[in-house]
């Protein structure tokens, strides 16, 4: 389960006032990943994480090498949606094809990486109009004004200060 953030508990920026996020320490996500990671791969285990959290099997750029990353995950329509600021998304431009674990199997997916902040701020509201506030919050780590329902720009401040992208991911036979 990738942590939203670097090691803060809570991270706050005055520019975007009603927006806030808060995110587990990097310690805690470094000791729960490789079970996490277990779990999500186990055949008979997985059920208990699969509403949640896939793994996505991202080759590094210069190495090659897999790394295997727990990632949160809503599903809009047949496409997979995955919040991160991490390094790892680096990875990913360009898009391309990645193994995904996803309820107990590994198949093939294509993979779209969105860092624009203003993109992936339509991409949010479009979650938080079909989700509602609640899984939104839980999904992507924000804290949203009880009262207020955020805007586009809001959303978009949020994404440009927090550093998110999203990545948008699509069974390899569908475009």
């Amino acid at each position: 389960m990738s942590a939203p953030s670097q090691g803060t508990a809570k991270d706050v920026n005055p520019m975007t006032s009603t927006i806030t996020r808060t995110t587990p320490p990097q310690r805690l996500i470094n000791f729960v990943n490789p079970v996490v990671r277990a779990t999500l791969e186990s055949p008979a285990l997985h059920g208990a994480l699969d509403r949640a959290l896939i793994v996505l099997h991202v080759p590094g750029r210069k190495t090659g090498h897999v790394y295997d990353v727990p990632v949160g995950f809503i599903a809009l329509d047949e496409r997979l949606v995955v919040v991160t600021q991490h390094r790892w998304r680096s990875n990913l431009r360009g898009g391309g094809i990645i193994d995904v674990t996803c309820h107990g199997r590994r198949e093939p997916m294509r993979v779209t990486l969105d860092e624009d902040p203003a993109s992936v701020a339509r991409t949010l509201n479009v979650v938080l109009e079909r989700r509602g506030r609640k899984a939104t919050e839980r999904f992507t780590g924000l804290k949203l004004e009880a009262d207020h329902a955020p805007s586009v720009a809001e959303l978009a401040n949020a994404a440009r200060d927090f550093d998110l992208a999203t990545l948008t991911l699509t069974p390899v036979g569908m475009r």
